[in-house]
């Protein structure tokens, strides 16, 4: 040691000019200065060491200096070596001294809060100024419980007061990146506990997070999380997680994250389940919050999402993509709750087995909530666009695949209202139940010639159980209860009441152009009464076959009867007084005649009949008949012969049409069913039956079109109906 000293006593004054102390392999330089105050002693000492560690820092450390930054650097530096140190103390009067400190460090160890893992690999600066502590790292590592090292290089503790007493406050600039794990691991020591509230674990992800941030904190133990103030904000890379919504992959290149003690957010945009998706995460902090956490954002609408959220949609009915606005709340213990709005703008959607589509230029309301997991249930949906709209909900099954669609509500086009249910059957479509309401063939997709009897296999078996089953304008069944399948076509059986009265069954089977169908019942009488054609029948057999005419919604149509009786029709009590057929009158009133054999072959329009040909046979009678029929008001302008005591006078009908005999007698009927105006051409009773056409009026035609010119006018034709009297 070396030293160069002035003393002088009046006044006291010492002066070093320099002292060199060699100390191990320090080089310690100090100067200075020691004199007498006022009321106490005055002195400037200066220093400098090239090099020193961290132990010895400790033990040169001057008692005489201010404790606070004795203590924390006794307490927090653990090891290391200091380079260039620069120190300063100054006092006056025996005062409390003034002192400054600077110094670089290198291979340090440091703790700079008590609760977290020390800085280690320490490379920066420290410096003490007066009251002021400030600790910069320009390298270093934290390495986490979990998740290995997080780089802080660029961090710094700042403590602005050392003099204040059990508190004063210590801050952290933290500048900090690393793997997404070790982060969260770190955050969730205490006093942040950052996810202590959300039963996350601290592995809930990985990627790597570049973050900076503030943390400000009482130097005290025990400090209450509610006196705690940070906020960062950061980047995390390359993230992939199955964590924050279960059962679901997220990943994505970039997602922004920051924070603060009242909660944490990240955000960006990535794949969930390899769907597109832009999302935010947010989840409250804080004492006595929720522990739940919610994700908001827009996803892709597709059959690429319906497939990977298991919603159980049959393979088709989403084409293109539209965008949708989602929420979902994360419940600790508790399956993810998802909710869901969109316009539908850019996807197309399709219900094969309701004969229902719309492109993907078409827009529309949708909304729906639901429980995502193993098996996805949407409990609440609502589905508004052109030609369609329903509510329900929707199961699936545990691993994916459709459960059950339940329509609590649905209208299609305005052809059907009611309830309904899709019900799942694997990798085959869905079979379809209508549950109840109203269908309406006239305005079907798979009615008439455009119907899709012929697409066998584009839908799973479908069942009817319908309020009503609107037929034509005038026909309709009720209670109907249908069992059909479209495999091969459009076939089936059925069953129901006409018009709500007579009890019928039937089947349809696939024919070129839409479906055949197929009536029977056990009371012919019932079946004419309820269709509103002859209200006057009792009993027999009915058997009718419909199939699609080349107009939509319309029929063509053969039926057969079978010992049925007419009872006081007041048509055929017309033409019967007409005749003065005495016997055949009373037997209309009593018994009513009967007809062992009828046939018709006729077209069935919306609100009228166009009977073709028609014949009834029995003991008493034959009939022959054509012409039009109004079904809503019942008005008829009918041309036929009638041939008495049949069973005698059909020895001539191998001549004549079926139903006449070889006496039969031309007639015309017009006006309504229970009030005809009968016309007979007593002239055609003379004719043998093979010239009786002669007598006849023209074929009926069907409304709107032209009557068919014939060869030979006729001298009694009966005009059929305009279209303006059959309607």
């Amino acid at each position: 040691m070396t030293a160069d000293l002035k003393l002088e006593l009046a006044p006291f004054r010492l002066r070093l000019g320099e002292m060199l102390i060699q100390d191990g392999d320090s080089n310690i330089l100090i100067s200075g200065e020691l004199r007498a105050g006022k009321s106490g002693w005055d002195y400037d000492l200066t220093g400098y060491i090239d090099q020193v560690d961290a132990e010895r820092v400790k033990q040169l450390w001057p008692e005489s200096a201010p404790p606070k930054p004795r203590k924390w650097v006794r307490e927090n530096l653990w090891q290391g070596t200091a380079r260039d140190v620069n120190l300063a103390l100054r006092g006056r009067d025996g005062k409390k001294p003034f002192l400054y400190l600077d110094l670089g460090f290198e291979d340090g160890v440091v703790r700079f809060q008590k609760d977290m893992p020390p800085l280690r690999n320490a490379k920066g600066q420290l410096s003490i100024y007066g009251k002021r502590l400030v600790v910069m790292a320009t390298e270093g590592t934290i390495t986490a419980d979990q998740g290995g090292d997080i780089n802080v290089a660029g961090t710094s503790f700042i403590i602005p007061d050392t003099s204040i007493k059990n508190g004063g406050p210590g801050i952290a600039r933290v500048e900090a990146s690393g793997p997404v794990t070790a982060v969260l691991s770190l955050l969730n020591r205490p006093p942040l506990s950052v996810l202590k509230n959300s039963n996350l674990p601290v592995d809930l992800a990985t990627g790597l997070v570049r973050v900076s941030g503030t943390l400000a904190l009482p130097m005290r133990d025990k400090v209450p999380v509610e006196e705690i103030s940070y906020h960062y904000r950061g980047q995390i890379e390359e993230v992939q997680t199955s964590v924050l919504v279960p059962g679901h992959e997220l990943s994505a290149p970039r997602l922004n994250l920051s924070g603060d003690q009242h909660g944490v957010e990240i955000q960006g945009e990535g794949l969930l389940s390899g769907v597109p998706i832009s999302a935010t995460w947010r989840m409250a902090l804080g004492k006595d919050v929720s522990k739940a956490s919610r994700v908001e954002g827009t996803v892709e609408l597709s059959q690429s999402a319906v497939e990977a959220f298991n919603l159980g949609l049959p393979k088709g009915s989403i084409s293109g993509q539209a965008l949708g606005e989602f929420g979902v709340d994360l419940t600790p213990d508790a399956p993810p709750q998802l909710s869901l709005q969109s316009d539908l703008a850019g996807a197309g959607l399709r219900v094969p087995s309701l004969g229902w589509s719309i492109s993907p230029e078409t827009t529309g309301t949708l909304s729906l909530t639901a429980t995502l997991g193993a098996a996805a249930q949407v409990d609440q949906f609502e589905l508004t666009a052109p030609g369609f709209s329903a509510t329900g909900s929707i199961s699936t099954r545990e691993g994916g695949g459709l459960d059950r669609v339940r329509f609590d509500r649905v209208t299609v086009g305005s052809w059907m209202q009611g309830s309904a249910e899709l019900v799942g059957r694997g990798d085959a479509a869905p079979a379809v139940n209508v549950l109840s309401g109203v269908l309406d063939m006239r305005r079907a997709p798979f009615s008439g010639a455009s119907g899709a009897a012929g697409n066998g296999g584009d839908s799973g078996p479908i069942s009817l159980r319908l309020d009503r089953l609107q037929v034509t304008d005038s026909i309709a069944l009720h209670g109907f209860d249908g069992r059909f399948s479209t495999l091969g076509g459009f076939n089936g059986a059925f069953s129901g009441a006409l018009n709500g009265q007579t009890a019928i069954s039937g089947q349809v089977v696939p024919q070129k152009g839409g479906v055949a169908t197929r009536i029977r019942s056990n009371d012919a009488g019932g079946v004419f009464r309820s269709a509103g054609v002859l209200r006057h029948g009792q009993g027999g057999s009915f058997d009718m076959t419909l199939t699609p005419a080349d107009k939509p919604g319309e029929y063509d149509g053969h039926i057969k009867v079978t010992n049925t009786r007419v009872k006081d029709a007041p048509a055929m009590a017309a033409l019967i007084n007409s005749l003065s057929l005495i016997g055949l009158i009373d037997e209309l009133a009593g018994q009513g005649i009967l007809f062992t054999g009828v046939e018709a072959r006729f077209r069935l329009g919306s609100s009228y009949l166009v009977l073709h040909e028609s014949s009834a046979v029995g003991p008493s009678i034959g009939v022959s008949m054509d012409g039009n029929y109004n079904l809503a008001n019942g008005v008829l302008n009918m041309r036929g012969v009638l041939s008495p005591i049949y069973m005698l006078n059909a020895i001539g009908s191998v001549f004549t049409r079926k139903g006449e005999g070889l006496i039969g007698f031309a007639f015309t009927l017009r006006g309504t069913a229970d009030d005809p105006k009968v016309q007979v051409n007593p002239l055609s009773g003379l004719a043998p039956g093979m010239f009786r056409e002669i007598f006849r009026g023209p074929a009926p035609t069907i409304p709107g079109q032209a009557a068919p010119t014939r060869p030979t006018p006729s001298p009694s034709t009966a005009p059929s109906a305009s279209p303006g009297e059959d309607r």
